[in-house]
Formats: C-alpha cells, sequence, structure tokens
C-alpha cells in the first residue's frame, strides 16, 4: 500500500514537472508590435486660378488709355497719340477717336487680337486707319501690344476700307481703292473702281510681327497704294518679300518675269533703306486691282 502511493506521487509530481516543461518550451505565441501605424496625411489638390479668356472688349479698353502710333496714310512717318477713353487732340488741334474692335486670332497663337480703327479728324480732312492689336493675356503687364503697320485706310475722296471681318486664318478686308488716271474723273461721292478683297494675317519676323497678305496672292498685309505710274517695267530674277526684313517670306517667283511698278515714298515702311514697290506676277484680267506690294534690297 506505501508503494502505490508512492508510486501515485511520483506519477502526479512527473505529470506536473513536464506540464511545466511543456509551458516553457511553447514557441508559437503571438508577438506584439507596439510601433504606432503612420499616420497617413491627406493629399489636398490646390486648383490653379482661372484666368479668363482675353476678348476684343478687354483689348479696345486697354488701347482706348494708351499711346498709339498714327501713320499718315498709313505710310508716312508716324507720330504718337496718347488716348485717354478713346479719345485725343492733339497739339494741331486734331482730333482722334476709336471705333468699333473686330476680334480675330490673326497671329494664330490661340489667344485673341483685335483690329481697331482710329479716325482723325483735320478741319475737313477725315482719315482713318485700321490697326492690329496682338493680344497678350489679362494677365500679364500689358493686355495687347499694338502693332505700328495699318492694314487698310479710309481718306475723303481716296480709298475706302468697307468692312473689316475675321475668317478662319486672319482677317479679311474689303476696300474700294481710287485709281489714279481711271477714277480722277469721278466725284468724291462716286467713290472708287478698285474694288478689292484681302486676307491678312500677321507673321513674326526676327521677332518682331508684320501684317502680310495670304489672299488673293502673297504679299505685304499693310495699306498698298495704287502706283501712280502706270508704266511698269518687266524684270527677272526679283525675290519680293512680304514684310521689311530680309527673312521675310518670298512672295515672288524669281525664276518668272515680274512686272514692277514704283510707289510714292513710304517712310514707316523702308527706314533701313528698303525697296517698296508695286508687283504683278499672276496676272487676273477680271480683277479691279491686279499689283500689290512687296520689299526688295
Amino acid at each position: 500500500m506505501g508503494t502505490t502511493l508512492l508510486s501515485r506521487a511520483g506519477a502526479g509530481a512527473a505529470a506536473s514537472i513536464l506540464l511545466l516543461a511543456g509551458c516553457a518550451t511553447t514557441t508559437n505565441q503571438p508577438t506584439v508590435d507596439d510601433t504606432p501605424a503612420p499616420v497617413q496625411t491627406p493629399v489636398v489638390e490646390v486648383a490653379e486660378p482661372v484666368v479668363p479668356d482675353l476678348t476684343a472688349a478687354d483689348i479696345a479698353a486697354w488701347a482706348a488709355d494708351a499711346e498709339w502710333s498714327f501713320a499718315p496714310d498709313g505710310l508716312g512717318e508716324p507720330h504718337p497719340v496718347q488716348l485717354t477713353g478713346g479719345r485725343a487732340t492733339d497739339d494741331l488741334a486734331r482730333t482722334y477717336e476709336l471705333g468699333e474692335a473686330v476680334e480675330a486670332d490673326v497671329d494664330g497663337d490661340g489667344v485673341v487680337d483685335a483690329a481697331i480703327p482710329i479716325t482723325m479728324i483735320d478741319g475737313n480732312a477725315v482719315h482713318q486707319l485700321w490697326y492690329l492689336w496682338r493680344g497678350i493675356g489679362v494677365d500679364a503687364g500689358a493686355v495687347a501690344e499694338q502693332v505700328v503697320y495699318p492694314i487698310a485706310r479710309t481718306t475723303r475722296c481716296g480709298d475706302v476700307t468697307r468692312s473689316v471681318t475675321a475668317v478662319d486664318d486672319g482677317l479679311q478686308v474689303d476696300v474700294v481703292l481710287r485709281m489714279p488716271h481711271t477714277d480722277d474723273a469721278r466725284s468724291c461721292a462716286d467713290g472708287g473702281t478698285g474694288e478689292l478683297t484681302r486676307v491678312i494675317r500677321l507673321e513674326q519676323v526676327d521677332g518682331a510681327f508684320y501684317p502680310v497678305q495670304t489672299a488673293p496672292v502673297a504679299a505685304w498685309g499693310g495699306v498698298c497704294p495704287p502706283t501712280e505710274w502706270l508704266d511698269g517695267v518687266q524684270e527677272a530674277g526679283i525675290s519680293g518679300r512680304a514684310a521689311p526684313p530680309a527673312s521675310a517670306p518670298i512672295v515672288t517667283d524669281p525664276a518668272r518675269d515680274v512686272a514692277l511698278f514704283a510707289l510714292r515714298e513710304a517712310p514707316l515702311l523702308t527706314p533701313n533703306g528698303e525697296s517698296f514697290f508695286g508687283f504683278v506676277q499672276e496676272y487676273d484680267e477680271n480683277a479691279a486691282v491686279r499689283m500689290h506690294c512687296a520689299f526688295a534690297d
């Protein structure tokens, strides 16, 4: 009996030892990570400020209080005119007033430009010039800048600009020129007979902008006066340009004869001694005006 009790006691002690050993050697207990989870900072997108699109009204408002360059006849030596509220009076008592702006993207940069007429009244003389103002942007230091070469004119008993309208590739300018000799006998009220529709756009040449004509033929896009001399001369090898700089686009084919016509002096267009002349290379017998203008050295 004593042996049985001892055996039972020994067996119980052995079981306890085995249980404690089993607890001590367990390796599958989960570990607790006390490292705090990273804080996720929400990303806030800041919207870009909305800049309104430039309009012809914006350019007209800017030009109404700007200093203009005004070139008599669209060809002569220009003089400055400071406008206030779209009007001005100079030292010679001549008055100036702006007309309605026409909106178009004339240089193809995606920013609106405007064609604006300015009318000078000097006694009984009325002289209107159409200028291009190239849009820069409403958030820029200047809203627009003037291109100093007029694209059309209206004078008393002279040329008349009927309309200036926007088209896909620039501006369409509809004019009636008073043709020398042909229209001399016509009254001022009757006007001229030189009906012409031109398409004008702006081209950048050597960092400056110039109006160039794309239709009915490639040519200078500013004022192109009718020749006062009807006896043109045939020449070959002439590389006439669409603007004064030597790198301007060529508008005459030097491999073909071209009829050249002398024009009166144009100090606005020839400050460096360029030759400004009329030419006919594509002769259209049905056209009221066959001569256009170009430059050469």
